[in-house]
């Protein structure tokens, strides 16, 4: 029996299953199967290429009987390209070790395929139960351990879990249960526990999830098992993402006033116990706010939504390859199957151009817009034919920032263009 996740699955998946509780799937149907131990592997050698090079342990952490490693054990141990498969690294390492756990969390830096199953999937997801104010993160799990190195735990995410090699098994408990029972947090040793508790298995092939209120661990016989997950962040109130939104209009405002720490006055109070006033740096607040109007206003919360879903609701993107900056000569594309995001704004002709995270304010043209729209529709486009105007050198630069940050890549380099 297969999984079908199609629009029917996702729409049920919402309403039943979604923040309320844990469920396995078994054979799903869907090209995330496609992130297989093969994939996997090579994702995790890319990325410890990186740290070793950066002699950095980045998403890192492993653990030998139970205990975290320091950094640079851990790089010594991660996997090598002679390792050859997720199997030969765990050979390599139980000849070494009887208990190992390796964790990473930042392979989607260096995988532009496995990015883009990835951002489908959590399109389909967040069309159905809502865009995290957070982020999305893939991570993986690795090794012959028993259990959790860190026990019984809670991530404050709900999780996707995809094994690739072996069986995976998780032993979940609901919140309010662990609330009665607070012995529970971090436990090893549980087994009065486990009545009310409830166990998923899978395998490869399968997937399981489980809330973000859940408090789980894995079991595991000693045999080896590589899981990768997909952790949706959802502990981030909506009144945060607009607090900070207008933390940023009063420092752009208020200029050092806003960083104050302390504030001055003249009296607290009167005699009586009356505050007949604000202090001076609460009236410049005051009238900070009240010059954001509706245009304003609606400027800055444009901003904001464009910083976030222009992430497409991950955590990280694949790195941009250094390249020598575009010119007007180069034929271009998107370099992800993920658009470049746009939105006029009201309270100035420009508009907000967003990819990855990051926001850029423009005067755009009709000619750049057009470019923006066929880019997106995923043709490879002549630069120059659509520089056109005054405005011409501005969109170019532009385009160069957008190149650098890795949302183009230039298909055909004119002759030109080339040092």
């Amino acid at each position: 029996m297969s999984t079908q996740m199609n629009a029917l699955f996702w729409k049920r998946f919402a309403a039943q299953v979604w923040e309320k509780k844990s469920m396995a799937f078994p054979n799903i149907d869907s090209p995330l199967r496609d992130i297989d131990a093969e994939r996997v592997f090579h994702m995790l050698v890319s990325y410890a290429d990186l740290c070793r090079k950066a002699n950095d342990v980045g998403g890192f952490k492993l653990f030998l009987e139970g205990v975290r490693q320091y950094d640079d054990e851990t790089l010594q141990l991660l996997p090598q390209k002679k390792d050859k498969s997720l199997t030969g690294y765990h050979q390599r390492m139980q000849k070494l070790f009887s208990d190992y756990c390796l964790v990473c969390d930042e392979l989607l830096q260096v995988s532009e395929q496995n990015w883009g199953l990835l951002s489908r999937f959590t399109h389909e997801l967040y069309r159905h139960v809502g865009f995290p104010h957070r982020f999305s993160e893939i991570g993986l799990y690795l090794g012959n351990y028993q259990k959790t190195p860190f026990g019984v735990h809670v991530d404050n995410c709900g999780v996707f879990s995809f094994p690739v090699v072996g069986t995976k098994k998780f032993r979940i408990w609901d919140g309010s249960y662990v609330k009665k029972n607070p012995d529970l947090v971090e436990a090893h040793q549980y087994d009065k526990f486990k009545k009310n508790s409830q166990v998923l298995t899978a395998k490869p092939g399968d997937m399981t999830y489980w809330p973000s209120r859940a408090w789980h661990i894995a079991e595991s016989d000693g045999s080896f098992s590589a899981t990768w997950s997909l952790g949706v962040w959802v502990d981030r109130p909506h009144k945060d993402v607009i607090g900070e939104t207008l933390k940023s209009f009063l420092e752009q405002t208020m200029g050092p006033d806003a960083d104050r720490a302390v504030v001055p006055f003249k009296d607290l109070h009167g005699p009586s116990g009356e505050v007949s006033a604000l202090p001076g740096l609460y009236q410049k607040t005051q009238k900070a706010l009240q010059a954001l109007d509706e245009d304003t206003l609606h400027d800055l919360l444009t901003q904001n939504w464009l910083t976030q879903i222009s992430k497409q609701g991950l955590k990280t993107s694949p790195r941009a390859k250094m390249r020598a900056p575009l010119s007007a000569q180069d034929a271009i594309s998107l370099r992800l199957p993920s658009p470049i995001l746009w939105s006029p704004l009201q309270k100035t002709k420009k508009i907000c151009v967003a990819f990855a995270g990051e926001t850029y304010f423009h005067e755009a043209s009709a000619s750049f817009l057009k470019l923006l729209k066929h880019l997106n529709e995923g043709q490879t486009c002549l630069v120059a034919k659509y520089l056109k105007g005054p405005g011409k050198s501005a969109d170019l630069r532009l385009l160069q920032t957008l190149q650098s940050r890795g949302a183009l890549e230039i298909r055909s380099r004119s002759a030109k263009s080339l040092p």
